[in-house]
């Protein structure tokens, strides 16, 4: 694959960097699939012949604006590292820098990209999913100088620099669809984050803190079972979006196969867009009503309860339809935000309505939505699990599920 060509400069030089940044905002405002070479010349104020002297494809153009996009935050993480009195005080930076990165299209902002065309290009979001995890190596070694000041000189595999990044951005939230939050809560969200992943749940938090901010008030509308051939209608849809993709799904076949007229399905739903609306809830709510959380003993931090309980929730959660499902609306995310937030929030619904009692049981009350939120993170191992596009196996769901309950009871040094 050709990129920048080494030793000459080019890979610094104003015209490469400003082909970059703007092929990046195109990539991230409308998606792999649906940007193009020539309009990403057109934006860029370049020929077609430039870009091709730079990059074989648009593939290689992605991968370098994604490139770029890594080096800014290795820039930060090396200014943390250097002004940071102690490893506490490095992770708190990092935390902070990768949610800014996260948030301000920097570091991991073009994954949701990677995610849109994973059902038909499943080794580039998977390699790209990899190698934006080793720009967290300056955390791995924050992690590993932390661990050594708390007596405990052992190596900290770059596993554990995932799952701190992963709790700093809340796992999927940025890529569906969730506002940022202010400056305030970046930084709030950022310093109880740390403290989960160090001290555990049963830790205090971030001492001094207000709670996290809530996610963006959403009420679910109570589910209503369609009429049998609209349900036909939208069971058949479904499939498709999931399978092809929104732009890839063709209305006819879909009409066809469930014998409904295009003029039933404009009548009900008004365009593609809204049928795929309609076809994302209904297999959300499908996927809820299926979980069946189990009871957690109150008022006892009991581990085997919680990683059964977490077991429980991946088997739910990394199911091959909800994977599929996280990805169909993480891919349209920029067009349709409220879609994918509610599906989200939908999925995760009855996993965390079980949490919520315990936690409180344990004294968690305050923020006990956000810690149960960041233990299923913890289990889905970020968006590790989504990018990876296909279910997880039950020795693994076992092992990712002590791991969660490990981290959550006791923090990361009890893995070590």
């Amino acid at each position: 694959m050709k990129l920048v060509p080494e030793g000459r400069g080019e890979v610094s030089s104003p015209r490469v960097r400003h082909l970059l940044l703007s092929a990046r905002a195109q990539f991230v405002e409308r998606g792999f699939d649906a940007v193009s070479i020539d309009s990403i010349a057109r934006t860029a104020g370049v020929s077609k012949e430039t870009i091709y002297r730079y990059f074989d494809d648009k593939e290689a153009l992605f991968r370098a604006a994604l490139e770029a996009q890594g080096a800014e935050f290795d820039a930060r993480a090396a200014a943390v590292h250097e002004s940071a009195a102690t490893g506490g005080s490095e992770l708190a930076g990092l935390a902070r820098a990768i949610l800014d990165s996260a948030l301000d299209q920097g570091m991991f902002s073009a994954l949701w990209v990677a995610a849109g065309v994973a059902h038909k290009m499943p080794d580039l979001a998977a390699s790209l999913q990899s190698g934006q995890g080793m720009r967290l190596e300056p955390v791995r070694q924050a992690l590993e100088d932390h661990a050594r000041e708390k007596g405990i000189d052992r190596p900290v595999p770059l596993e554990l620099a995932l799952d701190f990044g992963s709790l700093a951005v809340e796992g999927p939230v940025v890529l569906m669809g969730f506002p940022a939050p202010s400056p305030e809560g970046r930084e709030r969200a950022a310093r109880h984050a740390v403290a989960l992943f160090v001290q555990g749940a049963g830790g205090g938090g971030a001492a001094g803190l207000p709670p996290p901010e809530p996610l963006a008030d959403m009420r679910l509308s109570p589910f209503e079972e369609p009429l049998p051939h609209i349900r036909t209608l939208l069971d058949v849809a479904g499939c498709h979006f999931l399978q092809e993709g929104f732009e890839g799904a063709n209305l006819n076949l879909i009409g066809e196969e469930a014998r409904v007229g295009r003029g039933t399905l404009y009548r009900h739903f008004g365009s593609k867009a809204g049928l795929f609306a309609g076809a994302m809830r209904i297999l959300a709510s499908d996927c809820a009503c299926e979980a069946k959380p189990p009871v957690l003993p109150l008022g006892r931090a009991d581990p085997v309860a919680l990683r059964q309980y977490v077991e429980a929730a991946l088997e739910s959660l990394t199911s091959t339809t909800s994977i599929r499902l996280h990805r169909a609306v993480i891919s349209q995310s920029r067009r349709d935000a409220a879609l994918a937030r509610e599906v989200y929030l939908v999925l995760r619904k009855p996993w965390v309505d079980g949490l919520i009692p315990w936690l409180e049981s344990l004294g968690i009350r305050e923020s006990s939505e956000w810690h149960a939120r960041q233990l299923l993170v913890l289990a889905m191992r970020g968006n590790r699990l989504l990018a990876g596009g296909h279910p997880v196996a039950e020795s693994d769901r076992r092992h990712y599920a002590e791991r969660a309950a490990t981290i959550f009871l006791h923090g990361y040094l009890a893995t070590l």
